[in-house]
Parts: structure tokens; sequence; C-alpha cells
């Protein structure tokens, strides 16, 4: 029998050489398709745990205003409906001072009310737009000389639409706790300006810094989620003193293809 000729061997040394190629390809594509399956597997399990966690902290949220509300201001009522029912029992000298306690007890009543109210959505924001809402958040939770608070609040050329002033406001709101009570920051500054039409924020402190490496909670997240939802940019980085730099880049309108409804 004749040896394979120089032509027949390189189709031979071809076929194989493809066949193992195949094989190779369609080894990668399982091996892809088990790290994707993988990826999407874990991202949905993260999404489920997720989703539990903000669904608890609404009902811790909800719990604990439903607390306060029967135990303080119910308490408060109900005193002072005692305080009116006393009364028509008491002589001219103490009625007097019935009346005086049920005013303090009104008064101290209408203050509770009106923290749960801002708590829950500053009138400062539909009323006064956002750069006077993020003033007075500012300066509710700094009250005191340290950290130091520098605010560079510059007036933006437009008012921006409702979801994107609450997005920013929130983003700050959450961005100045987490300063105050993580950070141990001697000097936390916030940035607000507007670039063509978009809404720049920055939150900057000197405190301990930001660790990329470890997984943060569910702040960072809610965030970002905030950000995306309107089709703005949201990062988190080390800050030019050594601290952290929150910064938030939003649209003046909410982007069209934008159909989520904002987190409140």
């Amino acid at each position: 029998m004749p040896p394979p000729s120089p032509v027949a061997l390189f189709v031979i040394a071809l076929l194989s050489a493809l066949v193992g190629a195949a094989i190779c390809y369609q080894l990668v594509c399982r091996r892809k398709l088990r790290i994707d399956s993988d990826t999407v597997a874990r991202q949905r399990a993260e999404l489920r745990a997720m989703t539990r966690r903000i669904i608890t902290l609404q009902e811790d949220e909800r719990t604990a205003l439903s607390r306060e509300l029967h135990d303080d201001i119910g308490q408060a009522i109900t005193a002072i409906k005692l305080c009116a029912q006393a009364l028509d029992d008491e002589d001219d000298s103490r009625r007097a001072a019935t009346v005086a306690e049920i005013s303090a007890i009104a008064d101290q009543t209408v203050i509770k009310l009106r923290n749960l109210s801002l708590l829950l959505r500053p009138p400062q924001l539909d009323a006064l737009g956002l750069e006077a809402a993020l003033r007075w958040q500012a300066g509710a939770l700094f009250r005191s000389d340290r950290p130091e608070l520098r605010l560079s609040l510059q007036p933006l050329p437009q008012r921006p639409s409702p979801a994107v002033e609450l997005a920013c406001f929130r983003i700050a709101q959450e961005a100045l706790t987490n300063a105050l009570r993580h950070a141990d920051a001697q000097r936390v500054s916030v940035t607000l300006s507007a670039t063509g039409d978009r809404i720049e924020l920055r939150i900057e402190d000197d405190g301990s810094g930001f660790d990329a490496g470890r997984t943060h909670g569910l702040g960072l997240v809610t965030m970002r989620e905030r950000a995306q939802q309107l089709g703005g940019r949201f990062e988190v980085e080390a800050g030019a003193d050594g601290g952290t730099r929150v910064s938030a880049s939003l649209p003046m309108r909410e982007a069209a293809d934008s159909v989520a409804t904002p987190l409140l």
C-alpha cells in the first residue's frame, strides 16, 4: 500500500486540528456558560437578599413610627384629655395651673409631630427647593462645631424635577449621616453645582476613609440605585484628604427611559 501523499497528510492534519479546535471551543463555551450561570445565580441571590433587607428595614421603620405615635403622641393626647376633664372638678386656684399644663403638653406634642414629619419628608424640599433643603438638613445634623461643616451650594439655573430633587436630597442625607456616624472626621464639606443640564453633588470628609474591598451596607446600594434610576452616576472613592468622597451626577430632568418609581 503506497504511503499517503503530502496533500493527504496535510488534509488529515488540518481535519484533526479542526476537530480539536471544535472540541476546545465546545469546552470553552460550556465553561463560559457555567460561569455565566453561576454569575446570574449569585446576582439573583444577592438581589433576593437585598430585597429581604429592604423589606425588613421598611417594617422596622414602620414599627418604630407606630411605637412613636402610640407611646409619645398617643399618651400626650390622653394627658391633654384627662387634664381638660379635670378642669370641671378643680377650683380657680388649680385651674390656671392645669390650663398651663395642657398648653405645655400641646406644645411638646406639636414639636414631636413636626419632627416626625421632617423625618418622613422635609417641607423645605417642596416649598423652597433643593439648595434650601440641603442647607437645613446639614445644619440639623451638624449642630456642634465638630466635625466642621463646609457648605458650597451654588444656585441652580433651574429647578430640577421633583424626582431628581428627592433623589439628590436623599443621597446627601445618607452620605452626611454616614460621615457623622462612621467617618470620625474633623471636617465635612458639601458641594452642589450645575454643569450644563446636570446636577453635581459631592460630600467629602477627612475621616477614616473608604475600603473598596469591604462589604458595605444597604445605604450605598440605595444611593447608587437612586442615581441610576434617573439616568445618573454615583461614585464612592478615597477623598483628597484621605477620607471619603461621595459623588453623584444627576440630570435636571428624569431620563426618558426611566420608568422606575424613585425610592422615598
